[in-house]
């Protein structure tokens, strides 16, 4: 198990290098094919409808596929990803443009939905819910670590070559870590669902942490890109102020995790969410280079602490019912993020687009210190 779980996080660091250059510019890569801002937010509203609707179908046949072909597929998808945003040109021009996103679509859920399922399974059966802390903070701080300058590379290549080279370079880099799975050993894990432990009614403040998790994925991940390219932030700059901010993250995340094996998740993810929380707030106040750079690099300091807590509690007490457990986490985090496209796009129907990212963002901001009120309450996966 010990060398299964190195060749996941060997994997993993590919694969964040190679999306830590593009995820954050696909949104704007979007914008500059001319695109409108709510027509963009409808893909993403469809892209996590129908990530919710594929989790739920690979957990009913993973056992058949298997995890590590499963984690393949999710590379193969990424790498096809890659392909269409490439072929833009080509696509668009012999479908149209409305048909493009469909062909953008299919591979961006595929590898979505078997990444993250299969990479829970991989993480489940290869450590132990008294070390699961400390590996689940190694494993998020040396991706992170490793693709600490990749959004600003990203960022150069753009500016300087286009986007096309950005897309190679990032193709070869998850073929790469494709090559690394190929090698690995399989792995073999039973996983069951049980709808009622889906939905969990019963033991609600753990939905409603997943829900506020998916709201600020949608807000941080999407939002605030959108925001500084309408801010005439350019490409260079905006990977520029990605580099402190992953600094930040690698190091809070793994010593978090280190951490919360020891003293639990409760503080540290109270601390995380109202540190993070507040670096929402200022992104929406902030205009210039300097003062994003500052209000993301305070993101990523807390939010390193927020993400190994949260989760380092729900790998701890899922044991018992992985798959059940997973799919109950999945749906409420994309209601979390479809949820807020709703109410971004609610928003532009009253305000300007300028004025719908800043409300979205707060509106998040909000949300998540919220988040701090439900971890105090909680006494499920927190303790």
């Amino acid at each position: 198990m010990h060398n299964r779980y190195y060749d996941l996080v060997i994997a993993d660091t590919l694969r964040s290098a190679a999306l830590s250059m593009v995820a954050l510019f696909v949104p704007l890569f979007l914008l500059k094919k001319g695109y409108e801002v709510a027509v963009i937010a409808v893909y993403y509203l469809c892209f996590y409808i129908l990530s919710t609707i594929g989790h739920y179908a690979l957990l009913k046949v993973i056992n058949r596929i298997g995890i590590k072909k499963s984690l393949i597929i999710s590379y193969v998808a990424e790498i096809i990803f890659c392909v269409v945003l490439y072929n833009y040109e080509k696509i668009s021009g012999a479908f149209g443009d409305n048909f493009y996103f469909l062909f953008l679509i299919i591979p961006a859920v595929t590898a979505v939905v078997f990444y993250w399922t299969a990479h829970h399974i991989y993480f489940f059966v290869s450590s132990h819910a008294k070390n699961e802390g400390a590996k689940l903070g190694f494993l998020y701080a040396i991706p992170t670590i490793l693709a600490i300058f990749m959004p600003f590379l990203g960022g150069f290549l753009i500016t300087a070559l286009g986007f096309k080279l950005t897309f190679v370079v990032s193709a070869v880099l998850l073929i790469c870590a494709s090559a690394v799975l190929f090698l690995s050993k399989s792995i073999k894990a039973r996983v069951d669902i049980q709808t009622d432990k889906i939905f969990d009614f019963y033991r609600d403040n753990k939905n409603w942490i997943y829900f506020i998790e998916g709201v600020d994925y949608f807000a941080a991940g999407i939002i605030w890109p959108v925001y500084m390219f309408f801010m005439s932030i350019s490409f260079l700059s905006i990977g520029f102020i990605y580099i402190f901010a992953n600094i930040a993250n690698a190091a809070t995340s793994y010593a978090s995790g280190k951490i919360s094996d020891k003293i639990g998740t409760r503080t540290l993810g109270r601390v995380g969410v109202i540190g993070h929380a507040f670096s929402l707030a200022l992104r929406a106040f902030s205009e210039k280079v300097l003062s994003m750079s500052a209000a993301l690099t305070l993101g990523g300091l807390f939010t390193g602490v927020m993400q190994v807590s949260l989760e380092s509690s729900f790998y701890k007490h899922s044991h018992e019912n992985i798959g059940s457990a997973m799919m109950n986490r999945e749906l409420y985090m994309h209601l979390g993020r479809i949820f807020m496209v709703l109410f971004f796009l609610f928003c532009l129907l009253i305000w300007n687009i300028y004025m719908s990212l800043i409300i979205t963002m707060l509106f998040a901001a909000f949300i998540v210190f919220l988040l701090n009120f439900v971890i105090k309450r909680d006494r499920v996966i927190i303790d």
